[in-house]
């Protein structure tokens, strides 16, 4: 068998989400790469080791070290005290096919891998939440450097990036990336231009932050670019307007910013960049114009959530069908309201659901209902509360199965706070067959 030191980092981090059960499609969309592209580093890495199956590559994560220790004790406890072994039913029917020749060697995969999958649901909450004893959803994680309110998130590869905000009622150009193997923050290049009203999107290896108001009230037409690679930051192609408060989404390679605030009037324009050609265009035109709104994408439609109008904060959602002609008038379709107006919220997305958080009403008061939508029954649902306060501008963001709130402005002071709540529990394990 050949040694770990010839795989390199990446193939370690692709072994590492294998031996958490993670299919060839989350895996890519951890690390923002293609299924085929992890379909290349998985026969590159089973030749390398030597094995011929997930399972096996489970076992050989397990053996050189890539899996933590406490994993491999909890196997030795299941392995040496079965009777102490308890298989719940939905975690059992995960195990899908082992039709491998020995007895004793079927029980003991079975057994590393039940205990595997457990571990990992354990590690997504700090306080070992088990969701069949219905336990607290929510923990604390590892606290911002600083505080820091207004922030703007995006995740890339295994880190959740925060750019930017105020700190102390100014204008921030602070960068930090949070590590969620390692639940631990670093600090990284400042973002040259500090701004407010911006939101960001991953297009291939780059981090896209358009416009925004700067600290004199302008509102600029720049769009930097974060390397979150090579910590670097660079400049695209401006906006073709100045815009601050838009709705952003990434959707099939191209950026979509929907609306915003011009400095005088409220903007209805769907404007697409396309990194191809490097060049903005105007796709289409919303229903009204609208600013200080959310957005979110889930599968081949874009949400446009609450904002702000000329009538006031709103309420309203749509969904945008960017693959529909232009003059199609299903490209959009109205769903149900939120149940107040809000606007300055911000929108993250897990396994089909949009999450909201944070915003004012209409009197600008703080709205600190974190709100799910069930495209099933078509309403918006309030989760529990989180146990420290979140503010008006709490930045959102989310990981695979967890949803990040972070900093937000408590009073006159802003806040480090990190707080994490479960949205979905999973307990997957490699399918073996032999």
């Amino acid at each position: 068998m050949s040694s770990e030191n010839e795989l390199s980092e990446r193939e370690k981090e692709i072994l590492k989400l294998v031996a958490t059960g993670a299919s060839n499609k989350e895996i890519a969309q951890a690390l923002y790469i293609s299924p085929n592209t992890v379909k290349v580093h998985l026969r590159n890495i089973f030749a390398k080791i030597g094995v011929v199956s997930r399972t096996e590559a489970t076992l050989y994560a397990i053996k050189i070290g890539l899996i933590p220790e406490s994993v491999r004790e909890e196997i030795n406890q299941l392995t040496t005290a079965e009777s102490n072994t308890a298989v719940d039913a939905p975690a059992a029917q995960e195990v899908r096919s082992f039709s491998i020749k020995g007895g004793g060697v079927v029980v003991l995969l079975i057994v590393i891998l039940i205990a595997f999958g457990f571990f990992r649901m354990s590690q997504m909450n700090e306080r070992t939440v088990n969701p069949m004893d219905g336990g607290q959803r929510w923990s604390q994680l590892a606290e911002l450097p600083e505080g820091v309110g207004g922030a703007v998130t995006e995740r890339y590869e295994g880190f959740i990036y925060l750019f930017g905000g105020e700190h102390e009622g100014e204008l921030s150009g602070d960068v930090f990336a949070y590590d969620l193997i390692q639940n631990e923050w670093q600090r990284k290049a400042e973002k040259p231009t500090f701004v407010s009203g911006v939101q960001a999107g991953v297009l291939g290896e780059k981090i896209y932050l358009p416009g925004g108001k700067l600290a004199d009230g302008t509102i600029t037409t720049q769009v930097e670019m974060y390397d979150p690679r090579n910590d670097e930051w660079g400049i695209s192609t401006p906006l073709p307007l100045p815009l601050t408060g838009y709705g952003l989404a990434v959707f099939e390679g191209r950026l979509y910013l929907f609306g915003g605030w011009d400095g005088n009037s409220f903007r209805d324009e769907v404007l697409v960049f396309d990194p191809d050609v490097q060049q903005w265009e105007v796709q289409q035109k919303m229903p009204s114009p609208r600013a200080f709104l959310a957005a979110a994408m889930v599968g081949n439609k874009i949400y446009l959530i609450g904002g702000e109008d000329a009538k006031g904060v709103t309420a309203d959602c749509v969904a945008f069908y960017p693959n529909r002609e232009k003059d199609d008038p299903t490209a959009w379709e109205q769903k149900p309201p939120l149940p107040q107006g809000r606007k300055d919220l911000r929108a993250a997305v897990l396994a089909d659901g949009v999450y909201v958080a944070s915003g004012v009403n209409q009197i600008g008061q703080p709205v600190t209902d974190i709100l799910r939508f069930n495209e099933t029954s078509a309403v918006w649902e309030v989760l529990e509360p989180p146990p420290l306060l979140i503010s008006a501008d709490t930045a959102l963001a989310a990981s695979q199965t967890r949803l990040h709130l972070l900093g937000g402005t408590i009073g006159m002071r802003t806040a480090a706070y990190h707080q994490a709540y479960q949205a979905i529990y999973t307990v997957v394990l490699p399918a073996v067959s032999r």
